[in-house]
């Protein structure tokens, strides 16, 4: 499974750009209304980006935000992905063959009338801090009307008060922070079909006029929110409606809908979509492993597969590089775009090769020549799984060592017969220098193992 934070990297580095002012009123308004919604995680990078413009608008690497935040990347870009899709947070990249950088800029909340007043945010934060907290958040953050209907206002206007000058120049706009709204998120458009909904209610006598807009729209976020479709709804809709008026109760709609999620009615749980994946993702692994475990390989040959297909090939090589404190040569950057786009072999596949060459054979470098050659061997025998070039490169190697063996015996003069398969071209390619190659043992493919994840999680994200 392809997760949506694999292209991002700790050595990536970041800016923080802020183009509008966020007062200590937002801020609360982020605290006490936000916080519960995008979750602590998200919270925190929030501050930690208005503080790291506020200290220095240097570039800096993602490794020191993720040591701050102590998250790793999945955590982090979930954090990130909440911010960018309640309206909090914009995200830009700029990339190069040098570098790619993250251009993060953080936005003004809505003001608390705003958001008590959007149906996803009040319905968002209910359903995660409960109606009573709700309510009394709202008087919080509310001030009574006061009634100056017995009042004579005698405030002065500006130029009855100030004079001013007949030239005013004026500033520099651009230097300025600007005192923007905030937006609140926005819901794709629904797949609702009110069509069918308007003929479920017509058959219990639902007034037609009484399917405002507004009500169209509240009836959309309840769809989004809580997973309620139309047959449900109707139901919902006519028990919320005054019987004598057929007016639609909207709070006693929200009610209804926010207590059927509880009462088993509808199990739609609210959850974001890098949860999601990643339930899936551990799911698929878990049976993943499970495949290969039954296939008969090692624990440290199925770790060696999941790495494989995880991890790109230009971060698989720059990472076995890094560990032999070497790095990626530009020869090497050109071979692997010819390997991708001239030959059908997976990402899993091509790390494997990577792995044969710079690991088992134990190469400085990876040679054009033999790699493409091993690669059309590949092909040809329909390669597709990083396991299958586990066994073909068993499969190679123990050809070679029969080979050897059967050299040996002749040499000795024994009359020994052997069945030796032919080996590929490149397997029997005489070398530039005489290597002892060999399979990894278990403890030795441990420690690579180990080695790889240390490099991928971040913690020395700035040495090469």
């Amino acid at each position: 499974m392809n997760t949506p934070w694999k292209n991002l990297s700790p050595k990536d580095s970041f800016r923080t750009q802020q183009t509008c002012f966020i007062s200590d009123v937002d801020r609360k308004v982020i605290t006490y209304l936000y916080q519960p919604i995008i979750g602590s995680h998200a919270f925190s990078l929030y501050m930690t980006l208005l503080g790291d413009f506020e200290m220095t608008p240097q570039p800096k690497l993602h490794s020191e935000l993720l040591a701050t935040l102590n998250v790793g990347i999945p955590e982090f870009y979930q954090a990130r992905i909440r911010l960018e899709g309640i309206g909090l947070l914009n995200t830009y990249v700029r990339e190069t063959e040098q570098m790619k950088e993250y251009i993060y800029e953080p936005l003004m909340p809505v003001t608390s009338k705003q958001f008590f007043e959007e149906d996803l945010l009040r319905m968002l934060l209910r359903e995660h801090i409960g109606e009573g907290r709700l309510r009394r958040l709202q008087e919080q953050y509310s001030f009574p009307k006061a009634d100056y209907s017995d009042l004579q206002k005698i405030t002065q206007s500006f130029v009855g008060v100030y004079n001013v000058a007949r030239t005013i120049v004026p500033l520099e706009q651009s230097s300025l922070l600007e005192s923007r709204k905030g937006q609140a998120p926005q819901i794709e458009i629904s797949s609702f079909n009110f069509s069918y909904l308007k003929q479920l209610l017509n058959s219990q006598f639902f007034r037609p006029e009484a399917l405002t807009s507004e009500l169209r729209k509240k009836i959309e976020v309840l769809n989004k929110l809580y997973g309620i479709e139309e047959e449900e709804m109707a139901a919902l809709l006519m028990r919320a409606s005054n019987l004598e008026n057929g007016v639609v109760d909207t709070k006693e709609l929200e009610n209804l809908a926010a207590d059927s999620t509880t009462q088993g009615i509808s199990k739609s749980v609210i959850r974001d979509k890098v949860e999601q994946t990643a339930e899936a993702s551990a799911e698929q692994q878990a049976n993943r492993e499970a495949a290969l475990k039954k296939a008969g390989y090692t624990e440290q040959e199925i770790q060696l597969v999941l790495l494989a297909e995880k991890l790109t090939p230009y971060q698989f090589i720059a990472d076995i590089k890094a560990q032999k404190k070497g790095q990626v040569t530009s020869n090497e950057k050109n071979l692997l775009n010819i390997l991708l786009s001239q030959y059908d072999l997976s990402s899993g596949v091509l790390n494997m090769l990577i792995y044969y060459m710079l690991v088992i054979q134990g190469e400085p470098t990876m040679n054009k020549g033999v790699a493409e050659r091993i690669a059309n061997d590949w092909t040809q025998s329909e390669i597709s799984l990083p396991e299958e070039a586990i066994n073909k490169t068993k499969q190679f190697i123990g050809q070679k060592r029969a080979t050897a063996e059967k050299r040996n015996v002749r040499q000795y003069g024994r009359n020994v017969v052997r069945k030796v398969e032919k080996l590929p071209e490149w397997a029997t390619e005489k070398p530039t220098q005489t290597k002892s190659e060999r399979l990894l043992s278990d403890e030795e493919q441990k420690r690579f193992n180990e080695r790889l994840k240390k490099f991928r999680n971040g913690r020395k994200a700035g040495d090469d």
